[in-house]
């Protein structure tokens, strides 16, 4: 072989060489500090997991949803008191998921609040109904008081009577449907 042909060949080889050991210093530098994304600790608590799983065991069930809203339905679970199971099958049958749904009777977002019935609880020109964490935030402690108030049953049929029985709306079957869903039934 020539010697043209052993320094190409020699070259070449010390190259990859090269290359592989900087890329394995590099990889092995930790990442700078803003390149770093903080995981929230309630993601690793066997209770968010939970929470989370089965939020996004009922969305599958119902079709809708994603990674996204399991998470926010998980930690709204937590923070009500409401198990999330209950507020992902309320948010699947108020809206089929859908943060910009707006109902006939005036009830916005993902659970359906009805602004006219709550504003004297909640001040909605600081809260955007429109907003799925907002708003789930709202319907969680609407609900959460309900139940509290009513029981779980009862207290749906308010929810869905905005404030009243809802018997007369049809809230029965919303109830019987929501508990089914959540596997309550």
């Amino acid at each position: 072989m020539s010697t043209f042909k052993s320094t190409a060949k020699l070259t070449s080889i010390s190259l990859v060489v090269i290359s592989l050991a900087i890329g394995i210093i590099y990889l092995s530098q930790p990442l700078p500090a803003q390149a770093v994304v903080p995981v929230e600790h309630e993601v690793h608590s066997v209770e968010f997991q939970h929470a989370f799983f089965e939020a996004a065991k009922v969305y599958g069930k119902a079709g809708c949803g994603d990674q996204a809203l399991a998470e926010m339905t998980a930690r709204h679970a937590i923070s009500s008191g409401l198990p999330a199971q209950l507020i992902a099958a309320q948010v699947a049958v108020e809206s089929t998921c859908n943060p910009q749904s707006v109902s006939n009777k005036g009830a916005i977002g993902l659970t359906q609040v009805v602004p006219k019935m709550w504003n004297k609880q909640f001040d909605f020109s600081k809260v955007n109904l429109f907003n799925p964490d907002q708003n789930m935030m709202v319907g969680t402690a609407i609900l959460s008081e309900l139940v509290k108030q009513h029981g779980l049953k009862k207290g749906l049929l308010r929810y869905y009577g905005t404030g009243n029985d809802g018997i007369g709306l049809g809230g029965s079957g919303y109830a019987d449907k929501i508990l089914l869903l959540a596997g309550k039934l």
